[in-house]
């Protein structure tokens, strides 16, 4: 590729907007009836799987449809009970609709705990007194939709990132204290990018949220959904007799939504208008897209342990981390293998399916096996 191009329509470097979710209709009126419902459900999903997006999309279809305010509460690396009273007071300031922005604005100064409805009441107060108690703020923040729901109408809360809370000693038992009292005024969604740590908040019976939310794993798109879609956006701009190549690349993507999205993308930028591409662009555009991600993949990587990447290596090749050639080839005690195996899993880098196992990633897959092979083509 040579040149400056013109940006694609194909969004791989942030969320969506709402009108161009592809494939997730179903997701977001479930997710939607549960939470007028008043229950609560727990949506997990690898990271890239369009989560933010789907969230989006409900958030829209909620108040345009429901007139429900649903407010969206970033947990990503939550560090303290503080934090998560800053990041609530934030939420509620950034999501809530404009036909409720005057009584949140009561209902905060009524608190009499420094939050104000420009989301930064509770990080001024730290700034002149470092060692303000959190609690009280906490308290009302998550009691808001007791305040300003009325008539039936109720709030939904989503918690993206919730396998942070476990970082914070209380607050898990403390928010679930409001979650059970406020089926009337509230719905609740927990989300999170780390299957395992997910399952054992919402499936360990020592533990606050034990057996409280229905549990929904956000899956692959379905391929022919995602060829159509990208087609027809194709089709639409003149760039033709693509969708052989589109077909071949969404294959390559598995269904996962943001590398079907990059593919799209880079298959765009090789595809001029009105030209039909090349017999073998698919390959080619499989080239520049190894290229694309080879960074964030050695990035990856660098972090892991030496077993771990091993084990990754095994599972791209040999779609096994315990097969004898694997762990031949590849130098990996048994033992090792099964233990890097689980933490591959943690940190949803890998998964088991009833096929076996499999590199969440399919790029990385590639990657992984075009760059370090260990056996023939």
């Amino acid at each position: 590729m040579t040149g400056w191009a013109e940006p694609s329509p194909f969004v791989f470097d942030a969320p969506v907007a709402p009108g161009m979710l592809i494939g997730r209709d179903a997701e977001a009126a479930s997710l939607r009836s549960w939470a007028r419902a008043g229950r609560s459900t727990v949506l997990v999903a690898p990271r890239r799987y369009g989560k933010t997006s789907l969230l989006t999309r409900v958030q829209a279809d909620a108040e345009r449809l429901d007139r429900m305010p649903v407010i969206l509460v970033d947990l990503y690396e939550l560090a303290s009970m503080s934090d998560l009273v800053i990041r609530l007071e934030r939420a509620w300031a950034r999501h809530v609709p404009g036909r409720l922005r005057s009584r949140l604005a009561r209902a905060l100064a009524g608190s009499e705990v420094g939050l104000n409805v420009l989301g930064t009441g509770f990080q001024m107060r730290l700034a002149d007194r470092p060692q303000s108690d959190p609690l009280p703020a906490l308290h009302a923040l998550l009691g808001l939709p007791d305040q300003l729901g009325g008539r039936g109408g109720r709030t939904l809360i989503v918690f993206d990132e919730f396998q942070s809370i476990g970082a914070v000693d209380a607050a898990e038992g403390l928010i679930r204290s409001y979650v059970q009292a406020q089926r009337d005024s509230a719905a609740y969604i927990f989300c999170g990018s780390q299957p395992s740590m997910m399952a054992r908040i919402f499936g360990d019976q020592a533990r606050p949220f034990y057996s409280q939310a229905q549990r929904f794993e956000l899956g692959p798109l379905d391929i022919g959904v995602l060829t159509g879609a990208v087609s027809d956006i194709f089709e639409q701009a003149g760039r033709i007799d693509c969708e052989p190549a589109i077909a071949a690349l969404m294959h390559r993507a598995e269904g996962h939504p943001q590398r079907s999205m990059l593919l799209a993308h880079l298959l765009w930028q090789r595809v001029p208008p009105g030209k039909p591409p090349a017999a073998d662009i698919a390959d080619v555009v499989l080239t520049d897209v190894l290229a694309a991600v080879s960074a964030e993949i050695v990035a990856m990587l660098d972090v892991l342990p030496t077993t771990e990447k091993k084990t990754l290596r095994a599972i791209a090749e040999y779609g096994t981390p315990l097969s004898s050639r694997a762990l031949r080839d590849l130098n990996l005690a048994k033992t090792s293998a099964q233990s890097a195996s689980g933490s591959l899993l943690d940190r949803a880098l890998v998964e088991r399916t009833p096929q076996g196992w499999r590199i969440i990633d399919p790029l990385t897959a590639r990657w992984l096996r075009v760059r370090y092979p260990t056996r023939p083509a």
